[in-house]
């Protein structure tokens, strides 16, 4: 049996083996086979003035090129094999986590020696988190059959690290936390001076990328927030069995019900591109209201900028939006996060691409291109007066 953290589902040998050979096929899909896609494009589909659009010029082009693709042989062949994969890795992740899961809710129940653990029945998952199961993972965050359920919390923490395997992040290992490594880089960079006494993390899921900022802020009381019940109590789990005292409980990012002024760090990583438009700008200007005079907001996001790509990178970048349960790929990929961050009140707003960090790693300047070799961030924060 293999455990990864603690508080992990044990994982027999057979099933690892399967879980990393569909990380190497989705490797294998994203990183070699998805060039197939391009070269239909540019050989029988492209148009003359696909050149020359870009941004949200290509959006109408962008959509006429993805019905386009669905009827080539070779897509319809990749995309139905990605998303197979996609289902087959939640499938394998399900026979771990049953096999273990009643070892788990015991673990649970045994007491709060760490951080604390606040549940609301009043909060309801958004429209937009209802209207699909998020990465197709079944039952997506928030359903549950039972008030002890942490089953989804539990399918999360591993699929979606094995998930990043197969996009080929490997760095952080299955504990799956370069993004909060990203975070606290980013803020050494750029806000060194910065030592809060009470940080948030919005949309926090199961507390992977909050945990860093335990580490790089010890002094400072962490409160993380997220929408699914089930979520949250293997958050809290992980986080004590790892040896971290955060503070969960369940709220809404676009309200999340804390005080003005409230917090000095406001932070979310990858949670936009799960909500929508209007969620995002609810969300940002609920970020400002939350800090206190001189307090920092750090948003990381996919790094998917449509005024820096092509009609057919646009396409193939939405690919997850269409296919794979995330609703706001392209609406975040248009949208200016600066200019939201600067009419939600937000001074000092900076914007761009941030390779990904290591533990204790420091940042390089943003970038405002992907970097040419290595994973990076769109990272995008601001200060409150």
């Amino acid at each position: 049996m293999t455990r990864y953290h603690p508080e992990s589902p044990d994982i027999a040998a057979d099933d690892l083996a399967k879980l990393r050979f569909v990380a190497e096929l989705r490797n294998q899909l994203h990183n070699r086979l998805a060039g197939g896609n391009r070269a239909i494009y540019e050989t029988s589909l492209a148009l003359p003035k696909d050149r020359d659009l870009k941004g949200e010029e290509a959006g109408e082009r962008r959509e006429e090129l993805r019905l386009q693709m669905e009827q080539q042989p070779y897509f319809q062949a990749w995309s139905s094999m990605l998303r197979s994969s996609q289902d087959l890795m939640w499938r394998l992740v399900d026979q771990s986590v049953d096999a273990d899961l009643p070892r788990m809710e015991e673990r649970l129940a045994e007491g709060d020696a760490l951080g604390s653990l606040r549940l609301d029945d009043v909060v309801e998952a958004p429209a937009y988190l209802q209207a699909a199961d998020t990465h197709r993972m079944p039952g997506s965050y928030f359903r549950q059959s039972s008030p002890t359920d942490l089953r989804a919390g539990a399918l999360y923490d591993l699929g979606s690290a094995i998930y990043q395997f197969g996009r080929g992040a490997r760095g952080s290992g299955l504990l799956n936390d370069s993004r909060g490594h990203t975070t606290v880089a980013h803020l050494r960079r750029y806000y060194p001076r910065l030592e809060p006494s009470r940080i948030l993390d919005l949309g926090c899921s199961v507390g992977q990328n909050t945990l860093p900022l335990c580490d790089a802020f010890p002094a400072a009381r962490v409160d993380a927030i997220d929408i699914g019940a089930p979520m949250l109590r293997y958050a809290h789990l992980r986080a004590r069995g790892l040896g971290r005292c955060v503070h969960f409980s369940q709220r809404n990012a676009e309200a999340t019900g804390f005080a003005d002024r409230s917090f000095d760090l406001v932070t979310s990583q990858i949670l936009l591109h799960e909500t929508s438009p209007t969620a995002t700008r609810n969300i940002l200007r609920e970020s400002y209201r939350l800090l206190s005079p001189g307090g920092v907001a750090v948003h990381l996001e996919v790094p998917t900028r449509f005024d820096q790509l092509d009609v057919f990178d646009q396409f193939l970048r939405s690919w997850e939006q269409y296919y794979n349960g995330e609703p706001n790929t392209a609406g975040i990929a248009s949208t200016d996060l600066s200019g939201e961050m600067r009419s939600a009140g937000f001074m000092e707003v900076r914007a761009g691409f941030q390779p990904i960090a290591s533990e204790g790693a420091s940042a390089p300047p943003l970038l405002d291109q992907p970097p040419t070799s290595g994973r990076s961030l769109y990272v995008v924060s601001g200060m409150r007066a």
